[in-house]
C-alpha cells in the first residue's frame, strides 16, 4: 500500500513540474513575441494554452483520487493539497500569458511606442521566483520558498513604475493611447504572474512546514495595526 502511494505521489510531481516548464515556457514565449511583434509567436502561445488546461484537469483528478483511495496522512497529505492549490496557479499563469499574448496580437505589428525594458525584467523575475519554488519543492527547502514572496514587491514596484511612464505618454500623445492601455495590461498580468508564483511558494512552505504562512501574515499585520 505504501509502495502505491509513493509512486502515485511521485506521478503527481512529475506531472505538476511538466505544467511548470509549461506555464514558463508559455511566459517566456509571450514576452519574446511581444518584443518581436510577433503575431504567429504570440498566436502560438494562444494555442498552447490547451495543454495547461488538460494538465490540470490529470492533476486534479490524479490528487483527488490518492486522496480518496490512499488517504494519506500528515506530510504526504499536505503535498497532494499544496499540489491541488499550486496547479490551480500554474494554470492561471498559463490564461496570464495567453492574455499577453492576446495584447500584442491587438497590437497588429505596429512598432512599440518605447524600447520594453521593465516589462522583460518583470517577467524575467516572475520566471524566477516559479522555478526558485519548485526548487524549494524539490530540496525542501523553506527558506529559499520565503525569499521568493519577498521578491513580489520588486515585480509590484516595476508595475508601478510602468504605469506612471505609460501615464505621463498618454497624457503626452493621445495618439499613444491604445497601445500605453495594451501595455499597462500586460504589466498588469505579470504583476499577476508574481501573486501565482507567491501562492506557489506558500503552498511549498505548507506542504514543508505544516504552516499556512498566510494565515500567520494576516495576523501579524492586524497586530500591527492595533
Amino acid at each position: 500500500m505504501a509502495h502505491y502511494l509513493e509512486l502515485e505521489l511521485e506521478h503527481i510531481k512529475e506531472k505538476i513540474l511538466e505544467m511548470a516548464d509549461c506555464a514558463i515556457e508559455a511566459l517566456g514565449r509571450s514576452i519574446e513575441s511581444l518584443a518581436n511583434s510577433d503575431m504567429q509567436g504570440a498566436q502560438s502561445v494562444i494555442d498552447g494554452d490547451e495543454k495547461l488546461d488538460r494538465l490540470e484537469v490529470d492533476i486534479d483528478d490524479e490528487c483527488i483520487k490518492v486522496l480518496v483511495t490512499k488517504q494519506p496522512a500528515a506530510v504526504d497529505m499536505r503535498f497532494v493539497l499544496a499540489m491541488l492549490k499550486i496547479n490551480t496557479d500554474l494554470e492561471r499563469i498559463g490564461d496570464l500569458a495567453t492574455n499577453i499574448a492576446k495584447e500584442t496580437i491587438k497590437f497588429g505589428g505596429k512598432p512599440l511606442i518605447k524600447p520594453l525594458v521593465d516589462i522583460p525584467r518583470m517577467a524575467q523575475i516572475g520566471t524566477e521566483m516559479i522555478k526558485e519554488s519548485f526548487n524549494s519543492m524539490m530540496e525542501k527547502d523553506a527558506v529559499k520558498a520565503k525569499i521568493v514572496i519577498s521578491r513580489d514587491k520588486e515585480i509590484d514596484d516595476l508595475n508601478m513604475q510602468i504605469f506612471r511612464e505609460l501615464f505621463s505618454f498618454m497624457a503626452e500623445s493621445p495618439r499613444s493611447i491604445s497601445q500605453s492601455l495594451g501595455l499597462i495590461m500586460i504589466a498588469k498580468a505579470l504583476e499577476r504572474i508574481g501573486d501565482h508564483a507567491t501562492n506557489i511558494a506558500e503552498r511549498v512552505i505548507y506542504y514543508i512546514e505544516g504552516v499556512d504562512i498566510r494565515g500567520i501574515e494576516k495576523r501579524d499585520d492586524h497586530c500591527k495595526d492595533q
